[in-house]
């Protein structure tokens, strides 16, 4: 009965601990080996001042990882060669943040210096914490390798992946890249040194532009010229028109007015001749009238003739004076 209940306490102790185990777990399953430099040069260098090699780890979550515990070796058949110590906080890499190993067999040296180096073997490891797990690998050739140039994995690679870039500019706690982008202005630097393809384009784009809008200008001047004189000769027949009606009507009342007998017979011209001119008058007076191009005088608008002449305006019912009326 006893052994039993100290199995249930067991068990129930392990269950209430399963969930932070597991976490943990998959937490440090997160981290990746990132960037690795094996031939260090004058390149960077450790809180000792020494150049040598480094290789650096990325933790991919989105939560702060403990690293404490977990090995790391250089020698397949020994995965707990280097163990990292638990309990610091050194260890513990915040969210898509860097840590830094020193690699050149001084392990005495600190948290983040190793017993072994990367110029050994060709190999390099993390393991959890139970060393039999392996969270990430890579294999390199060492006389491959370049002085003061690295090798990584891009951030935007699955997890997964075991492809590995070489020849990378070393960016120690730091995200890798291939390559400095290069700005426009070194671009056309470079295929344009002396300036003279961008100086021809821009000319011609500017010429285009230019003749293009003198082309729309023209066009539509054209248009709207057409248009106006499309309209004028149409207001000039309905005047012509309207001019018409009218010496129609008083050529009619003329010729009713002009048939009674008249005693005294013009000498000077015959009365035909001067109804011709006098038609034309009128005929020239309303067209500018309707068409809004005559004088407006201050005096009024009159037509001056010889009072001694005898013609049909004559009548009574038209009759012009030297002094009209003055509007106001």
């Amino acid at each position: 009965m006893k052994m039993r209940d100290k199995f249930s306490k067991i068990l129930l102790i392990s269950f209430l601990l399963l969930p932070f185990l597991t976490a943990k777990g998959q937490g440090v399953k997160n981290i990746r080996i990132n960037e690795v430099l094996v031939k260090n040069d004058n390149n960077y260098v450790d809180p000792y001042g020494v150049r040598c090699s480094w290789f650096e780890v990325f933790n991919t979550d989105y939560a702060t990882v403990d690293l404490g515990g977990c090995y790391v070796t250089n020698d397949i058949n020994e995965p707990k060669k280097y163990r990292i110590p638990k309990g610091n906080p050194k260890t513990k890499i915040a969210a898509r943040a860097y840590a830094l190993f020193f690699a050149y067999d001084k392990g005495d040296r600190g948290i983040f210096h190793v017993n072994f180096s990367l110029e050994e073997k060709g190999f390099l490891a993390l393991y959890d914490q139970s060393g039999r797990v392996l969270i990430d690998s890579v294999n390199y050739d060492i006389s491959a390798q370049k002085p003061n140039l690295s090798f990584g994995k891009m951030e935007n690679e699955p997890k997964a992946t075991a492809i590995r870039h070489f020849d990378l500019e070393p960016t120690p706690e730091a995200s890798n890249y291939v390559s400095v982008e290069e700005s426009r202005a070194e671009k056309y630097k470079r295929i344009d040194p002396t300036g003279g393809i961008i100086t021809v384009t821009t000319m011609t784009v500017v010429f285009t532009v230019l003749l293009i809008l003198a082309l729309i200008f023209t066009k539509t001047g054209k248009y709207f010229k057409r248009k106006a004189d499309e309209n004028k000769a149409k207001r000039d027949l309905q005047i012509l028109s309207k001019t018409g009606k009218y010496i129609k009507k008083f050529r009619k009342n003329t010729e009713t007015e002009t048939e009674q007998p008249v005693e005294n017979k013009p000498t000077a011209q015959s009365t035909s001749d001067a109804d011709d001119l006098d038609m034309a008058a009128i005929a020239t007076a309303l067209y500018l009238h309707f068409d809004d191009q005559h004088e407006v005088e201050q005096t009024g608008f009159y037509l001056n003739r010889p009072l001694n002449q005898q013609t049909a305006w004559a009548s009574k019912n038209i009759l012009f004076k030297k002094s009209p009326v003055r509007k106001r």
